[in-house]
């Protein structure tokens, strides 16, 4: 009697555990659905190279220091994302394959974070010559609302 009694109370506290959105650790929010929508159109545009889609998805106040603080040189914000960073993506990137996983979310107010793992595989043509290179890392991806959705402030 007492093994049935430990196992429906175990069934149980398993229940009552929280939901996570599918193929993440991830609580299941509505906000955290909206939030990880966002970083998946993102990948979308990053794959299939739509700078248009991507200038949708980056918010108007977009600052990125390349995670170099202490060095201004290769810092950028939204206008020189679109004159400088985005034709590079289109111009010079033949095919991208691009898989994010995210991690853990973070959001309080109109401002939220994504901490995701990426793999990316992109083939490059620069200077008459193609290639490939790939690379593996962590990252956090910066959000804040405007125009009622979330849009990347920071971490492109």
């Amino acid at each position: 009697m007492r093994v049935l009694a430990v196992v429906t109370l175990g069934v149980a506290m398993l229940a009552c555990g929280p939901a996570y959105i599918e193929g993440t650790t991830v609580p299941d929010t509505s906000e955290n659905r909206d939030l990880l929508q966002a970083v998946e159109q993102y990948r979308v545009a990053v794959e299939q190279r739509d700078a248009g889609a991507l200038v949708e998805l980056v918010a108007k106040g977009y600052f990125e220091n390349a995670s170099t603080t202490s060095e201004a040189k290769d810092d950028y914000g939204y206008e020189q994302l679109l004159r400088k960073v985005l034709p590079v993506l289109q111009d010079n990137v033949k095919k991208v394959l691009y898989k994010i996983t995210v991690e853990k979310v973070s959001i309080k107010g109109s401002q939220a974070s994504a901490f995701v793992e990426y793999e990316l595989t992109f083939q490059y043509e620069e200077g008459g010559l193609e290639g490939w290179a790939t690379g593996k890392d962590k990252n956090r991806l910066d959000f804040v609302m405007e125009d009622g959705r979330w849009k990347i402030i920071a971490g492109l």
